[in-house]
């Protein structure tokens, strides 16, 4: 009975011991950012990469990119005594930043759910966005009614600062010629479009919506192969 007791207490103090400092809180882009308000000594990172950070960033964000071999060098410049607020493009790299700035000893780690894209939808204030080409701005009443008057529409949400979206321009580009007459592709430029991006629920580029007889046949976000385009088309 005494050696099961202490057998107890022991894997008690082993598994705390074992959680890094804890986990880091997700809050929702209005929760984040009265948070961050209410920090007067608040430290906001970007984690993203360069390219990514000079397309637009939250006010006053410094650019520390996740991605970066010396990552966890760099973040010991920041006071750990401090909270620290990070976010990313759409929550993925700022989770896993988040949970090395716990193993490293930061006490406070709040992270953006949604990330950057879910605070733009949100219209909330960002810098360093360069000029929208107005020419790319659709409208919704315009893309309704492509998806009614075609058979097969595919809504391709992009961005030219977006590392999938530019590797897949070419892809597409090749689809629509080959498709011309049979598939309908609109490109929607997520800068110039922020309404049709809240509106279409896009919390995540690239993101196509393929359309079939008016109604969404598929949602895919992220990265696609041209024989998985295919594939999600129906050809």
């Amino acid at each position: 009975m005494k050696n099961n007791i202490c057998s107890i207490i022991f894997f008690t103090i082993f598994y705390f011991v074992s959680i890094p400092f804890g986990i880091a809180q997700v809050l929702s882009v209005d929760e984040f950012e009265k948070k961050y308000a209410e920090s007067s000594t608040a430290q906001l990172v970007d984690v993203r990469t360069s390219g990514e950070y000079g397309g637009g960033h939250l006010p006053k964000a410094q650019n520390i990119d996740y991605r970066s071999a010396d990552f966890a060098q760099k973040i010991q410049t920041l006071d750990k005594t401090k909270p620290v607020f990070v976010y990313c493009l759409a929550g993925g790299r700022s989770a896993e930043a988040a949970t090395i700035f716990k193993q490293n000893g930061f006490t406070e780690v709040y992270d953006l759910g949604g990330g950057y894209l879910k605070w733009t939808t949100k219209m909330k204030p960002v810098e360093g966005v360069k000029p929208t080409d107005r020419k790319n701005a659709l409208s919704k009443e315009y893309i309704e009614k492509s998806v009614k008057e075609n058979k097969i529409v595919v809504l391709d949400f992009y961005a030219t600062w977006c590392g999938p979206c530019i590797k897949m321009m070419p892809t597409i580009d090749k689809l629509q010629t080959e498709m011309a007459g049979k598939v309908v592709f609109e490109k929607v430029d997520a800068d110039a479009n922020k309404n049709l991006i809240s509106d279409y629920k896009v919390d995540e580029i690239p993101t196509f919506l393929i359309y079939k007889n008016g109604k969404l046949a598929m949602r895919a976000v992220g990265f696609q192969t041209e024989k998985a385009f295919r594939e999600m088309i129906g050809e």
